[in-house]
């Protein structure tokens, strides 16, 4: 039996299958996962074909011949009515088509299609397609981390067709019912509705996974290396997941409020259930009226703990975790039963896009033989003049590249001519600006130099200051002068030293985010200032909303003592 590779590449994580074909359906013959390290971003092309390169040699497979799915937001598919027309005029007609449909521009992307059925209207035959644009950079990506890890790929799929052809193969699509297949990843959340076997709809949403844990972070205390905050916040997802009515207390492990962790999560949770909801609303009264039958779960957001019963308790519709895995022939004796539980949800798109049949689309480049566009004499004499006319170009751009090369050398001389006048210019300035200073600075009585532990105090604050705040406002004011007064009453007179008294420090700044992360942020400021031996008496004098940003943010003002004998 052959053996199909299967390669799903994410953004989180890199999934890969190997599949035979039998007479009882598919074997699994192996199967892996890599997660993708925090530090490493998409445009890492080289570390994730390392990552690729190191995951194939661990589940030990020989052949380099792959097939995979692209990965990414931007992929716009699309139902479409065309003439039937022969194929090479189709490809060629579908970007005119779509383009007014597309959020790029048409240039950018490659358009396949895939053919529904064929039908007569008004006497002409009728084409109906789903028709996919891709954009370009998507597939470069993806073919130069497989290149990159020595692996051939022979196609190359989207996520909708290799999950579509799942659902074909493991016999989940039904005549006359409509299936919901909700794909949950790291990055985005994908929604795609069958009716009779067949896709009618699909959109992509946000938030996704990684949101959800950004919200956990936000739970997590005194923890300021993000590549292992983020770590701890993947590991209570998935060790806690969704909180029940019944669960409380504190995590085990991590000494954690577990009614935090779920106040913070339940907002991500409600964006989820609110965007799947309003697209099946859409669905519902923009294409065919009729009910959703059922749900099906996939992608690594399956696995999330009480996920599915908290999603059908939202949509009040049936929902079930789509595990092709689990329901996949294989040998006890090599593959560990346990882990298809627990992950296989994961590799539907990579079991899809092994499947060789029925729903596929191609968006590998077209090789065609060199001497094929030469098989009549209209291409011989097109070759013939494009010679002499490459000839005569290239005896201009020699002549050209000439005066280009002595004007390229001075534009750059007269460059670093411009460049010395203007650090001249300059220099010139820095020095009028260091006299003026130190004439400001003779003006200054020596009685009016302030001393005390400030280089202490500006350690302290910036340690406590949350990723969500800026600071406005810092003051050190004597206890007797009032803060916000008019700065020429806060001047010392001559001779007046500010050595003697109390002093208060004053904070003032602005929160973002929602009111939880802004009032969640204030609270950890005076929190710090309280347990800090430098201040006292510390006290929130004002919060106010301000709106003059684009998103919420609250103005807050803070006072507290500073203790002179630290």
């Amino acid at each position: 039996m052959a053996e199909t590779i299967g390669l799903d590449i994410g953004s989180h994580s890199i999934k890969l299958v190997g599949l035979k074909k039998t007479s009882k359906g598919p074997f699994l013959s192996c199967f892996g996962m890599k997660k993708i390290p925090q530090g490493i971003g998409k445009e890492d092309i080289s570390s994730i074909s390392i990552l690729l390169k190191d995951l194939i040699e661990e589940v030990g497979i020989k052949s380099k011949k792959i097939r995979l799915t692209v990965s990414g937001s931007g992929i716009h598919i699309r139902r479409m009515t065309m003439p039937s027309i022969p194929k090479k005029e189709l490809i060629k007609a579908l970007p005119w088509e779509i383009k007014e449909h597309l959020p790029f521009p048409v240039e950018t992307a490659r358009i396949q299609y895939h053919i529904l059925g064929e039908f007569v209207q008004d006497g002409a035959k009728k084409l109906d397609l789903l028709t996919v644009a891709c954009p370009t950079d998507l597939i470069d990506r993806t073919l130069s981390i497989v290149n990159g890890a020595g692996l051939e790929p022979t196609h190359l799929d989207v996520s909708a067709f290799a999950l579509w052809n799942t659902l074909f193969a493991y016999d989940r699509l039904k005549i006359h019912e409509t299936i919901a297949l909700i794909d949950l990843g790291s990055e985005k959340m994908s929604l795609y509705l069958f009716k009779d076997e067949i896709l009618q709809f699909s959109r992509e949403m946000t938030p996704a996974g990684a949101d959800l844990t950004r919200a956990i972070t936000e739970g997590i205390p005194f923890e300021r290396d993000l590549i292992f905050l983020h770590e701890k916040a993947e590991r209570i997802k998935e060790e806690v997941g969704i909180l029940s009515d019944i669960q409380e207390g504190r995590a085990a492990d991590e000494k954690l409020d577990l009614s935090k962790i779920s106040f913070l999560m339940r907002p991500v949770l409600e964006k989820w259930a609110g965007e799947i909801g309003r697209s099946l609303d859409y669905y519902r009264n923009q294409f065919y009226g009729e009910r959703i039958d059922r749900i099906l779960l996939t992608g690594g957001g399956a696995h999330l703990k009480n996920f599915a019963s908290h999603l059908e308790g939202e949509l009040r519709l049936p929902v079930e975790i789509f595990n092709p895995l689990k329901e996949t022939l294989y040998d006890a004796k090599t593959i560990d039963a346990g882990a298809l539980d627990q992950v296989g949800s994961m590799f539907t798109n990579a079991v899809g896009v092994a499947l060789s049949e029925p729903k596929q689309v191609e968006f590998l480049p077209v090789k065609e033989p060199f001497w094929y566009k030469f098989q009549n004499e209209k291409w011989v004499s097109i070759a013939v003049f494009s010679v002499i006319a490459l000839v005569f170009l290239g005896v201009i751009y020699y002549t050209t590249s000439q005066v280009t090369t002595l004007e390229r050398e001075r534009a750059e001389k007269m460059a670093k001519v411009t460049k010395l006048e203007d650090l001249r210019s300059r220099l010139a300035t820095l020095k009028e600006k260091e006299l003026r200073m130190k004439q400001d600075i003779s003006l200054f009585p020596s009685s009016t130099i302030t001393v005390g532990p400030y280089r202490e105090v500006l350690k302290e604050v910036i340690k406590m200051i949350p990723a969500n705040v800026t600071l406005t406002h810092l003051e050190v004011q004597s206890e007797a002068k009032p803060f916000g007064k008019d700065p020429q009453a806060s001047k010392p007179q001559e001779g007046e030293s500010q050595e003697n008294g109390k002093k208060v420090l004053h904070l003032t700044g602005l929160a973002f985010g929602n009111d939880i992360h802004c009032l969640t942020a204030i609270a950890q400021i005076i929190e710090g200032l309280e347990r800090s031996p430098l201040f006292s008496h510390v006290k929130l004098i004002s919060t106010d909303e301000n709106k003059l940003y684009n998103q919420l943010a609250v103005e807050f003002n803070i006072a507290c003592d500073i203790d002179n004998s630290q």
